[in-house]
């Protein structure tokens, strides 16, 4: 988040999926020695599965089936899933999927054990 942006807003944006007390912030210098407050939230199983079920219900058709092509390409390795969110369609209560650098960050790790790309990628499928 840019030192410019309202903390508040940028919250409420990510309370569209997340629960607001599992939000944290740390600050960061940025490459041009400007201050940086990283918003970050884990969830965990009951949370995880929310997310992904808002994720389903709430992305637009369009969105959801380019998601559900891209599975494959998106997963880093074995089990480290990866999107970005609209920050701008956020404040405004829709999701949307991005390529901006204006977007919310999402990284899922998805467990499997053994730890198996194939599993992930199955896990992953029947979540969205």
């Amino acid at each position: 988040m840019a030192a410019t942006e309202d903390e508040g807003r940028v919250r409420e944006a990510l309370g569209i999926f997340v629960p607001l007390d599992r939000i944290s912030s740390t600050t960061a210098q940025g490459h041009f020695g400007n201050e940086i407050k990283i918003l970050e939230a884990s969830l965990r199983k009951k949370d995880a599965l929310a997310f992904f079920q808002i994720l389903h219900e709430q992305l637009p058709k369009a969105d959801l089936a380019r998601l559900r092509r891209e599975i494959p390409d998106r997963l880093e390795g074995e089990s480290h899933f990866h999107l970005r969110l609209d920050k701008q369609a956020a404040y405004k209560g829709v999701l949307r999927l991005t390529e901006s650098a204006d977007a919310l960050d999402v990284s899922a790790l998805v467990k499997t054990y053994p730890s198996r790309r194939e599993e992930a990628l199955r896990i992953l499928s029947e979540l969205l």
